[in-house]
């Protein structure tokens, strides 16, 4: 049993803690639905135990208290209200404690936008790039000077910590845990069940290949995954991040660890699984929606990324 606990302080945002809430109710639920073992244990946890005042002044009632927990795999740390931050939030020296104890110990940390001041706070990732809310960074920067914070749509992920610059982003980081501990299949399934996105409109699990700060190869992943079903080249890519296409391949094996083909082959395999799982598509229209139009290469595109064919790889995720 993976053991998750939910931070939960007064003027945290509420939807940070259920979003994280809820995504572990659908793990759960399709853990039921597919006949299998339960995997996570949540908790939502405060302090002292009592009840907190959200940002909007709604009360959460959490599950105990915090010192409590002493073994943890995942914790969450949902944001705190930016009003609240500007005006000199700082992170209660016990919960700081018991963050470094159980990161010692070995737990992941997801820290969802304002919420990575308790990362910073406790000095967990010193001269690092840290994910924020885009409006935060500059102010996070001030008041944690030995950390680099950088406006993020998704998240970066460094030394078991993953830190998100919007809610979604959070999503996407508990996707990508999910996939470590479940495997591609079941993270990919769950990803189809959120209720934040059309299926095939959702990120791409593509664990590892976001952690740099280049902000002109974010715009070209940001770029090919929404125009991942035209016919891109290297020079629209190189347009869109106004460099040469020389600059650009060599930009984005380095920012990334891929060429930017095999990225966009990466993207529109992921699209694919998306399709396969939640469309009665046949394999020749999915190949078109994602956009390739001779089946037969992307048929042996799929098996060499996957191992399966979309046949094969659908049969096994019904």
């Amino acid at each position: 049993m993976i053991n998750v606990v939910i931070l939960a302080y007064d003027g945290c945002w509420g939807m940070g803690v259920f979003s994280a809430t809820d995504f572990f109710r659908i793990v759960a639920l399709l853990e039921q639905h597919l006949g299998v073992g339960q995997s996570y244990s949540i908790q939502v946890l405060s302090v002292d135990g009592a009840d907190v005042s959200a940002a909007s002044g709604h009360l959460i009632r959490p599950d105990g208290v915090l010192a409590d927990a002493k073994n943890c795999d995942l914790i969450v740390i949902p944001p705190i209200e930016g009003i609240r931050l500007a005006q000199g939030f700082e992170p209660a020296p016990e919960t700081l404690k018991w963050l470094t104890e159980r990161k010692r110990q070995g737990a992941r940390v997801l820290a969802m936008t304002t919420g990575v001041c308790y990362v910073a706070a406790a000095g967990l990732l010193e001269h690092r790039l840290i994910a924020a809310h885009w409006a935060f960074t500059r102010q996070l920067k001030q008041r944690y000077p030995d950390h680099d914070f950088i406006a993020h749509q998704s998240f970066l992920h460094s030394e078991g910590i993953w830190s998100t610059g919007t809610l979604g982003g959070g999503f996407d980081a508990l996707l990508e845990m999910l996939a470590q501990d479940r495997g591609d299949h079941f993270a990919q399934l769950c990803a189809t069940h959120l209720l934040v996105a059309a299926p095939e409109r959702l990120s791409p699990i593509l664990p590892g290949h976001r952690n740099h700060q280049d902000a002109a190869i974010f715009k070209v992943q940001d770029w090919i995954e929404t125009h991942h079903a035209e016919a891109i080249t290297i020079a629209a890519m190189g347009r869109e991040a106004g460099l040469t296409e020389r600059t650009l391949k060599r930009r984005f094996q380095l920012a990334t660890g891929l060429s930017p083909n095999v990225y966009l082959q990466r993207v529109r395999i992921d699209k694919a699984k998306k399709l396969l799982l939640t469309s009665g598509l046949s394999v020749k229209a999915i190949a078109y929606e994602v956009g390739y139009e001779n089946v037969s290469f992307f048929v042996r595109l799929f098996k060499s990324h996957v191992g399966q064919t979309p046949a094969q790889w659908r049969k096994v995720a019904d």
